[in-house]
């Protein structure tokens, strides 16, 4: 694996608590080198990089200096957490972005065959790559959207009809698949949102393939958003890839319903005739909800340290399981995005949280939660158009001899929906290079990025 790198300063003082991070990491590196079991990282070949998306962005002043709320002057939103959509262009060429990872897999000769699968799908220069290579190259792409998409955005999907051209080399003129799924309204056995990240690069091709999954969408959570991103080189035969052939057919022949969409994972799993690998383990909603919140509750019942991030928060059993937590001493860190602080200070939603998520959380931090905010841009207020989002969905695990350890992400958010009746794709990752990075970032999150309560800017003002 791969460890990318990614720049940020900090103080002296920080370097010092950065190296008592690394020590225990380091020991479990060590540790788990000794343990043999099928892992993904057994199969030939195998690559696996976590890239986030970290925008590098300019610093953005205030008008007017304003209070903190302990009453400290502040002069400007935190940098590279507040960017603009007018800094896209510049993000979209930083080599470190989940962008310019996703334009090099869909430019690389080798392949042949994209599946994609996302919520929405907006970001017009992969659009036009994905295009080219349809011209060019006689890509065949099929893309699973939900169906509530706006309409602008659906034409510019469907605008992918017309790039198919013959050209020298091709025997056959390929037409890329648009379709749509989800969004079946309210109901016991119907899908809500069709909320799937995922890509699969030459599905259909024996030995060497490669998968991707993540927290953001086909937009500007491959920029500007605060997104984590996995990109996995694998072989046909593992289980982990076959498992995600399952989710492809049950996408597109499996998704009247969820009891269809559920019967038809169980059996296709049962098929796989090789053992589910160790380090790795993906859930598949609506059809193993259940098995992923078990697989929660057991993580969060061995760590005595935990730290989370997300975008939308209202699973009772997820904050059930927190209060058990931290009744019995556990250390809990939570980031999210300043929507749901200004949720809580005005009373009503904000963004694209609602004001009970706000409450859930007041009522965590009274029983020991700690948390931050990551201020993020929005055009306007109220009733903002074009915002930038904390989009990351994460859960890390630290067990009290740092010998247990864990990442559980995906696709969700920790609502009851993502765990029941929408199409998501979540995963519990053991592998210690994850664990690392994950760690990594969080601690540029919490110390660099993330603003405290107390440092909150008393009224919300926009730069």
């Amino acid at each position: 694996m791969k460890i990318i790198p990614f720049s940020f300063k900090v103080k002296e003082k920080v370097h010092k608590t950065s190296a008592l991070l690394i020590l225990p990491l380091c020991l479990i590196l060590l540790m788990s080198s000794k343990a043999y079991s099928k892992k993904l990282s057994d199969y030939s070949p195998y690559n696996y990089d976590v890239l986030f998306t970290n925008p590098d962005c300019k610093t953005h002043l205030y008008e007017e200096p304003i209070l903190s709320m302990k009453g400290e002057l502040i002069h400007s939103k935190p940098k590279n957490a507040y960017c603009k959509p007018e800094e896209n262009e510049k993000v979209e060429e930083q080599k470190h972005t989940p962008f310019y990872r996703i334009r090099e897999w869909i430019r690389d000769p080798e392949t042949k065959e994209i599946f994609m699968a996302y919520l929405s799908f907006s970001k017009k220069p992969i659009l036009d790559e994905l295009c080219n290579a349809i011209k060019n190259r006689g890509l065949k792409l099929t893309l699973i959207v939900d169906k509530n998409n706006r309409k602008r955005g659906m034409e510019s999907l469907l605008s992918l009809k017309n790039c198919p051209a013959l050209s020298f080399g091709q025997d056959e003129i390929t037409i890329p698949k648009v379709l749509t799924r989800g969004g079946e309204g309210r109901g016991k056995n119907k899908i809500g949102f069709a909320h799937n990240k995922l890509i699969l690069i030459n599905p259909n091709q024996k030995g060497k393939v490669k998968l991707a999954f993540s927290s953001g969408n086909m937009s500007n959570g491959t920029t500007t958003h605060h997104e984590n991103w996995h990109f996995i080189t694998t072989n046909s035969e593992s289980y982990f890839f076959q498992s995600h052939l399952c989710l492809k057919k049950g996408l597109l022949d499996y998704a009247t319903s969820i009891d269809i969409f559920t019967k038809f994972i169980k059996e296709c799993r049962a098929n796989i005739n090789v053992p589910e690998e160790t380090d790795i383990k993906a859930f598949f909603v609506p059809a193993e909800g259940k098995e992923a919140l078990e697989a929660l509750k057991n993580e969060m019942s061995y760590a005595s340290e935990i730290r989370m991030a997300t975008h939308r928060f209202s699973s009772k059993q997820i904050i059930a399981f927190m209060e058990e937590a931290l009744k019995r001493g556990a250390h809990i860190q939570f980031v999210f995005d300043d929507d749901l602080y200004w949720s809580s200070k005005l009373k009503r939603g904000m963004g694209r949280n609602l004001y009970r998520e706000a409450v859930h959380v007041d009522d965590l931090i009274a029983k020991g939660l700690k948390v931050k905010y990551i201020e993020t841009f929005a055009d306007k207020v109220f009733g903002a158009r074009k915002v930038q989002l904390q989009h990351n969905k994460f859960l890390i695990f630290t067990g009290p001899l740092h010998n247990n350890y864990s990442v559980f992400t995906g696709a969700g958010n920790l609502t009851g929906a993502a765990f029941q009746k929408n199409f998501e794709n979540f995963y519990l990752i053991k592998d210690p290079a994850v664990y690392f990075m994950f760690r990594l970032q969080y601690y540029r999150f919490w110390n660099s990025l993330g603003t405290a309560p107390e440092d909150m800017p008393e009224r919300l003002v926009l730069p």
